[in-house]
């Protein structure tokens, strides 16, 4: 009896080792290549880490200077930022905005970002923001174009809000915001990921009140179709992508499948034509290295740009890999937005800078 217990018990431990290596990539290389002409944007060095675009505008706003389970306060001696890029200039420069009236400036490091057309035109940026010591709140911000400035709108703190990582506006104050885990420091973040016991999920925050969608799983980057109906959720730590169908009015989503990527795919894009983009990590243990010491030049991580092309029924996808490096030009790609009909790709980085590339090549085979 005893010996068969042993065996059981073996299996269980062979199994976990085999699938905690292959969570890590400590299998797969990257190969470098680009669809045309990539060079660097002028501006951002701490992070481009998401970027939302305004088509109306022809504008995109870029995130920049992460805290990210900083266990340490005085490590973090860098600005927030919020950069804005014309994408009709040819200066490949992007320019921080002032922002107005934050109580707490020098807590100001924004993650995920998202945007709302307001009635009058208004751009509105709602902002996942972390302080040096990792504390979270949901900041909201409006785009005065004349000024060139960003006024502070609200800051919304909640419990759920656990450790938030992406976000998407679904209306003028309301969002679904996005948690990659529970644990606040790097040695609880480890305890998580070895174990399987996470504390992440999806929230929706109406306005007034806000509820869970998914719990105790990784949310990392989600978006919503064009049409507002499909939401797409990142399970990094899975390499898959769950397709949800999503009711604003019933305030509910319902599973329609789940796409295996066998990368960690971060945040998301949808191009006019509903095409799904994502910056990825392709190599998760030299990711982990690198955002683990992130101050540290010397350290870098593999970078992938995937366009997913959906099937009409959502259930399966067709995808193309646009940009690779091997991080010493593109470190840590966690964003992949087109614009000018698709002849043009931003690439943001967690902790980097941010990379421009044309697209001369074709992605439809």
């Amino acid at each position: 009896m005893l010996k068969i217990i042993l065996v059981v018990l073996l299996a269980f431990f062979v199994q976990y080792v085999f699938k905690t290596l292959l969570m890590f990539d400590i299998h797969k290389r990257t190969y470098n290549h680009r669809p045309g002409q990539c060079r660097k944007i002028e501006g951002p060095v701490h992070g481009s880490e998401d970027i939302t675009i305004v088509d109306e505008k022809n504008l995109a706003f870029i995130t920049s200077g992460l805290v990210y389970l900083n266990d340490d306060p005085s490590h973090a001696t860098w600005k927030g930022e919020i950069f804005v890029y014309d994408l009709t200039s040819k200066t490949f420069k992007a320019d921080s905005i002032p922002i107005l009236n934050l109580k707490y400036p020098e807590s100001f490091h924004p993650h995920g970002i998202s945007h709302w057309i307001m009635n009058d035109g208004t751009i509105r940026l709602f902002v996942v923001v972390h302080s040096k010591d990792f504390k979270h709140s949901i900041v909201i911000l409006d785009f005065d174009e004349n000024k060139k400035q960003l006024n502070h709108v609200n800051t919304l703190v909640n419990e759920k809000f656990v450790r938030p990582n992406d976000i998407v506006a679904t209306g003028e104050n309301s969002f679904l915001v996005s948690n990659d885990g529970g644990a606040q420091t790097i040695l609880g973040n480890a305890i998580e990921m070895f174990t399987g016991f996470y504390k992440g999920g999806l929230v929706y925050y109406d306005g007034t009140e806000t509820k869970y969608l998914l719990e105790n799983t990784v949310a990392n980057g989600i978006i919503l179709s064009r049409d507002r109906k499909t939401l797409f959720v990142s399970h990094i730590n899975q390499e898959t992508i769950g397709v949800f169908d999503w009711n604003q009015k019933k305030v509910a989503i319902k599973k329609i499948s789940e796409i295996e990527t066998l990368t960690g795919c971060d945040n998301f894009f949808v191009d006019k034509e509903d095409n799904l983009w994502s910056g990825c990590h392709p190599v998760l243990k030299d990711a982990v290295g690198h955002l683990g010491d992130y101050t540290n030049p010397s350290l870098f991580s593999q970078s992938q740009v995937l366009r997913f092309k959906f099937s009409s029924d959502l259930k399966s996808a067709e995808m193309v890999e646009v940009f690779s490096d091997d991080g010493r030009f593109t470190s840590a790609s966690a964003i992949a937005a087109t614009f000018d009909n698709g002849k043009q790709l931003l690439i943001g980085t967690v902790f980097r800078d941010l990379t421009h590339c044309y697209i001369d090549v074709p992605l439809d085979f």
